[in-house]
């Protein structure tokens, strides 16, 4: 039997996938900023959509009305 290499404890970045010692979810703050910069995109996404609904809805209120 082989003795295998013992990893030292880490964690795996949530954008890229490296792994690293540091506490938190990131390896640094190029991945941080990518995350931060997508998540405000998919918020004005879903608010886009949010408004749209709510402008067909009323649409449709009147149209029936």
């Amino acid at each position: 039997m082989t003795e295998t290499e013992r990893l030292p404890q880490h964690r795996h970045c949530y954008v890229c996938g490296k792994a690293h010692t540091e506490e938190g979810r990131f390896c640094g703050d190029a991945c941080m900023q990518s995350k931060k910069t997508e998540l405000s995109k998919k918020k004005r996404q879903l608010l886009i959509i949010e408004a749209m609904l709510i402008v067909i809805t009323i649409g449709a209120i009147l149209f029936l009305a």
